[in-house]
């Protein structure tokens, strides 16, 4: 007979907000190996509309230290070990649908703002979507910097100049600011272990 896997109830309910475009999708996947805009008109427009659930297991190698969402370490093959359950939530980014974004703020614990290095920052969704955070007094956030794979790095420090001058003075005024490729899941280990301190 079949061993049954355990369930465990996610401990956590985080957000991926940010502007239109900006990978949070793709970066839920990249976390979760779920691709949450599943929905017909999600597909043919190429947006998130509804907001989306997934979840991962926060795991961490005991060998080498790094931590994935995988249950063999993705850098040194060890077997990882099991830290918490953790939901995302995918919010929609696109203005006309700043209300379904609202009503999923309300479900979170923290935040992961995802804003392209790719783009001036900060953009409209990108502010509209701290300022929810900031009213509804989320203050666990966690910054990716998504999309360093197209630019340079003076273009990505640039691009972080402008999101440490954008946050001043805001609910995520201190909160860490991770470099990463979604698509490509460049330092989607140092992402997680974020997540594992801060929120």
């Amino acid at each position: 007979m079949a061993k049954r896997k355990k369930f465990r109830q996610s401990e956590v309910n985080i957000g991926m907000v940010g502007h239109v475009d900006h990978g949070k999708t793709t970066l839920t996947k990249a976390l979760t190996g779920i691709w949450t805009d599943t929905h017909s008109e999600e597909l043919r427009r190429g947006i998130t509309i509804k907001i989306g659930f997934a979840d991962a297991e926060i795991r961490k190698c005991p060998d080498c230290g790094r931590y994935s969402t995988s249950p063999l370490c993705p850098y040194c093959g060890s077997e990882t070990e099991f830290e918490r359950r953790v939901s995302f939530i995918d919010s929609p980014g696109h203005e006309a649908l700043m209300t379904t974004m609202l009503a999923g703020a309300s479900l979170m614990d923290g935040a992961v703002l995802v804003i392209a290095a790719n783009e001036p920052c900060p953009r409209p969704q990108t502010r509209e979507h701290l300022m929810a955070l900031q009213i509804i007094g989320n203050k666990n956030i966690i910054i990716a910097q998504n999309k360093i794979e197209l630019v340079t790095k003076e273009q990505a420090l640039e691009n972080y100049r402008q999101i440490k001058e954008f946050i001043k003075g805001t609910v995520a005024e201190n909160a860490p600011i991770i470099p990463i490729s979604a698509l490509h899941g460049a330092n989607v280990d140092v992402l997680i272990k974020a997540i594992e301190d801060f929120i």
